[in-house]
C-alpha cells in the first residue's frame, strides 16, 4: 500500500498511533515491536527513521512530512503504516497542531482511507450514526463502521449539523465555517469512516437514493437495535467488555434479595413436598408439549396454593453463596439459571382473581417464600391489569399478571458491555421455567409482548432507572374449548403430541 500525502493548502492530514499502543525497539534498531490490545506487531529491519517516526506517532498526531527528515525514507514508512492501519489514527487539522477530527480504528480488521465525494452526488449522515459526549469531546460511532470519529473542534460539529439532510458535496462544503479544501477533506474522512453515505447515481432531478435505505439486510433494523446488538457482543468495537467491575469500590453490590418494603404484613405461601411432586409430576416432555398458546382464560380463579407451588419450584432461593474473595453473601442458588449467578430479577404479582389472596399488587420474597403487599392505588392496579391484558393480546382479563423486573446494578456493578443483554437472557430463562412448571400445574400462560415501564414503576413502587420491568406473563385457568385462534395447519412433525400431553397432564392433576 502506498500512503499519499493528500495535503491541501488549508487542510493537514495528521497521523498517530492508538493510545493503547506501546512502541518498543532494540538499541540497534533492527526490530520494533508495537504492543496493543490485540497482540504484538513485529516490524523487522525498519530503519532508524521509521522507528523515530513511530515513536513520535505514539506521542500524538504528527505530519508525516515532519516525521521523516529525508524524503528517501518515506516509502519505507508508507509500507509500515500500510501494514499497521488497524493501529493508526488518521486525523485532519486546520494546521499541524490542531486536529479537527480523528478516525480511530476499533478492531484488527479496520482499514481506513479517505473517500473523496463524487461531484453532484448527494451526501447525508448515515441513519445509523450516533453522537455522544465522552470526556470533553464528541464521539461519532455506527454499528456499520469499524471506526470511531472523534470531533475535536466546533467546525466538525457544524459539518454534522448541515448533513442531517442530503446535500451535494459543494453545497455541504460551502455551508461549513472553513475553507473549501479542508471542508472537502472532512467530507472524505467522514465518508471513509462510514459516517456519511453517498447517494447512488440516479436520474437528474429525482430524489437521492442511499444504499442503506434499500439494503434488505438493513431496512428492518432500527438503528438503536443494531447498535445494541454490536455493543453487547464482541467483534465490532473496542469498548471495555466483560467482568471489569466498572464501579470499583465506589459502589457495593446490591443485596442478594430485595428487602421488604414493610415488615409484618407478608403473606406466607404454600410449600410443596418433594415426595408429592415425585409421585404426581408428569414427564418433562409432557410439560414442554402441553404448554399451548391461548388468548382466552377460563372463568375460574387461580389459587394461592398454586401460586405458592409455582413460585417455590421456579424462583425461590435455595441457598446463599459467598464468592471467593468477596466479603459476605453476594449471590444465591435458585431453580432457574442466571449468568454468573447474578439473580438480579424480581417477581411482582398483580392479582385480580386468586382464591385465598386479596386483589392487589405483591412482591415475591424468594428467600422467605412469601408475598409482600405493595401499596398501590386501585387505579394503578387496574391500569396494570388492563395494560397486561392488551400486551398479552387476551380476549378476557387475566386472573394474575406476573411482572419480571431487574435490579440492574446486580449486573452492571460487575459487567461492562453485555450487561443488559445478560438481563434479557436471564429473563428468558426465568419465563421459560415459569411456563414449564405452570404447565405441570395445568395453568394457562400467555407472555406479555411488552411493558409500559412508567406504569409498572408507578404501580410497583420502583425507580425505573434502577429497577425496571423487563418481561412478564399472564396466568390463569385453561378455557373450556379452544382458547386460541385456530389457523390452517399443515402437519410436519408429530402434531398430535400436544393433545397427548394435555390429556396426560389432566389425568395426573385429577388423581
Amino acid at each position: 500500500m502506498t500512503i499519499t500525502a493528500d495535503t491541501s493548502p488549508d487542510g493537514f492530514p495528521l497521523w498517530s498511533l492508538r493510545e493503547d499502543v506501546h512502541v518498543e525497539a532494540d538499541q540497534a534498531g533492527d526490530v520494533v515491536i508495537l504492543h496493543s490490545r490485540w497482540g504484538d506487531e513485529v516490524v523487522r529491519r525498519p530503519g532508524r527513521a521509521v522507528v523515530e517516526a513511530l515513536h513520535r506517532m505514539s506521542l500524538g498526531p504528527v505530519s508525516l512530512e515532519n516525521a521523516v527528515g529525508d524524503p528517501a525514507d518515506r516509502p519505507a514508512l508508507d509500507r509500515v503504516l500500510g501494514r499497521l492501519r488497524h493501529l493508526v489514527i488518521r486525523s485532519l487539522g486546520l494546521d499541524q497542531e490542531r486536529p479537527v477530527i480523528s478516525v480511530v480504528p476499533l478492531t484488527p480488521r479496520a482499514r481506513f482511507g479517505p473517500v473523496a465525494p463524487r461531484p453532484g452526488r448527494a451526501v447525508r449522515m448515515s441513519r445509523f450514526a450516533v453522537l455522544r459526549a465522552v470526556d470533553g469531546v464528541y464521539h461519532l460511532e455506527s454499528p456499520l463502521s469499524l471506526h470511531r470519529v472523534v470531533l475535536h473542534r466546533p467546525e466538525a460539529l457544524w459539518c454534522l449539523a448541515k448533513l442531517s439532510r442530503p446535500l451535494t458535496p459543494a453545497a455541504a462544503a460551502a455551508a461549513m465555517p472553513c475553507p473549501a479544501a479542508p471542508a472537502m477533506d472532512m467530507l472524505a474522512y467522514l465518508i471513509g469512516a462510514g459516517m456519511l453515505v453517498q447517494a447512488r447515481p440516479g436520474e437528474t432531478g429525482g430524489p437521492p437514493v442511499f444504499a442503506e435505505d434499500t439494503d434488505p439486510a438493513l431496512v428492518t433494523w432500527p438503528p438503536e437495535d443494531l447498535m445494541f446488538h454490536t455493543r453487547s457482543t464482541l467483534g465490532r468495537h473496542d469498548h471495555d467488555f466483560g467482568a471489569t467491575y466498572p464501579m470499583g469500590e465506589r459502589w457495593t453490590v446490591e443485596p442478594v434479595t430485595k428487602p421488604a418494603a414493610r415488615e409484618g404484613e407478608s403473606v406466607p405461601l404454600y410449600r410443596p413436598r418433594w415426595e408429592t411432586l415425585m409421585a404426581s409430576d408428569p414427564p418433562l416432555t409432557a410439560a414442554v408439549e402441553g404448554r399451548r398458546p391461548t388468548r382466552r382464560f377460563g372463568a375460574g380463579a387461580v389459587t394461592a396454593d398454586e401460586l405458592g407451588e409455582l413460585l417455590y419450584r421456579t424462583a425461590r432461593v435455595r441457598s446463599l453463596l459467598a464468592s471467593p474473595g468477596e466479603p459476605g453473601e453476594v449471590t444465591s442458588d435458585r431453580p432457574y439459571p442466571s449468568f454468573a449467578a447474578s439473580y438480579e430479577l424480581e417477581l411482582y404479582l398483580a392479582v385480580d382473581r386468586c382464591a385465598g389472596l386479596r386483589p392487589g399488587v405483591y412482591h415475591y420474597d424468594p428467600s422467605g417464600h412469601r408475598l409482600d403487599p405493595v401499596p398501590a392505588a386501585q387505579a394503578d392496579v387496574q391500569e396494570l391489569l388492563d395494560r397486561g391484558r392488551m400486551s398479552a393480546d387476551l380476549t378476557t382479563p387475566p386472573p394474575v399478571l406476573m411482572f419480571v423486573t431487574a435490579r440492574f446494578r446486580r449486573v452492571t456493578w460487575k459487567f461492562t458491555g453485555p450487561g443488559y443483554a445478560l438481563v434479557l437472557r436471564n429473563t428468558g430463562a426465568l419465563l421459560q421455567t415459569l411456563y414449564l412448571v405452570a404447565a405441570t400445574l395445568e395453568l394457562a400462560t400467555r407472555p406479555l409482548a411488552t411493558a409500559d415501564i412508567d406504569v409498572t414503576a408507578r404501580a410497583l413502587g420502583t425507580d425505573w432507572r434502577t429497577e425496571s420491568c423487563v418481561g412478564g406473563l399472564a396466568l390463569g385457568r385453561p378455557a373450556d374449548g379452544p382458547g386460541r385462534v385456530e389457523r390452517r395447519r399443515r402437519p410436519v412433525n408429530d402434531p398430535g403430541w400436544p393433545e397427548l400431553a394435555a390429556e396426560l397432564l389432566r389425568r395426573r392433576r385429577t388423581r
